[in-house]
């Protein structure tokens, strides 16, 4: 079933809350935070569900299924032995989604069928010799635009440390393209609209947009 917004999209994300505990869930959203997915809605440093101009009980449906996400329990490492990497291709990313989070280093050795779960120092030690037998200029540091700030920032300074600056992520492939094209039309390659504006405006267009996903 297809769930856009409204109460329909309130009862889901209830019944997802349920499944990783409504105490957690509620810990989560109030804390001073901003939204994973639009840096809105989720309080900032004034606490969470209130969005930046201080409205109550908002918060980003996106970001809100982001944070459940986050905190629901891990992955059991049997289901690695049991399902092979064939398996895992044939799954949904619903399913995937509702299996659980990933919070054991997997590994692939050349041949094999099953991913193997490894301890961090083994997964530490594997990736210091890939470093070490890497050229820095023939490395590419790639992260998730979802990242907190401080993530990038020490990813980025480990990147420079060992020496390259070839260094980006998923926010800024996303909207290469419209920053060039922006630009060429409005002089900025960012938006020239405020949170006040929206209130204020009688007619609003979204083009090129899920509004059913972002509201």
């Amino acid at each position: 079933m297809r769930i856009g917004g409204g109460f329909k999209a309130i009862k889901y994300s209830l019944n997802a809350a349920r499944s990783v505990e409504i105490k957690k869930m509620f810990q989560a959203v109030s804390s001073n935070n901003a939204c994973k997915t639009c840096a809105y809605g989720q309080g900032g440093q004034k606490g969470g569900m209130t969005d930046e101009m201080g409205h109550k009980l908002e918060i980003c449906k996106k970001g809100f299924q982001a944070q459940l996400t986050d905190i629901q329990l891990s992955i059991p490492t049997e289901l690695f032995q049991k399902k092979s990497i064939k398996d895992f291709k044939n799954t949904s990313a619903r399913l995937f989604e509702q299996t659980g989070r990933l919070n054991t280093p997997l590994h692939k050795g050349k041949g094999d069928l099953h991913y193997s779960a490894i301890s961090w120092e083994q997964a530490v030690e594997k990736i210091a010799d890939k470093f070490k037998a890497t050229k820095p200029e023939r490395s590419f540091f790639y992260s998730s635009g979802r990242s907190s700030n401080e993530t990038g920032f020490l990813m980025q300074l480990f990147a420079r440390t060992y020496g390259t600056n070839n260094i980006s992520n998923s926010a800024y492939y996303c909207h290469q393209a419209s920053g060039v094209g922006i630009s060429s039309v409005l002089g900025t390659g960012t938006a020239t609209v405020i949170l006040d504006d929206l209130e204020k405006a009688d007619l609003i267009f979204v083009i090129g947009a899920n509004p059913s996903s972002e509201l």
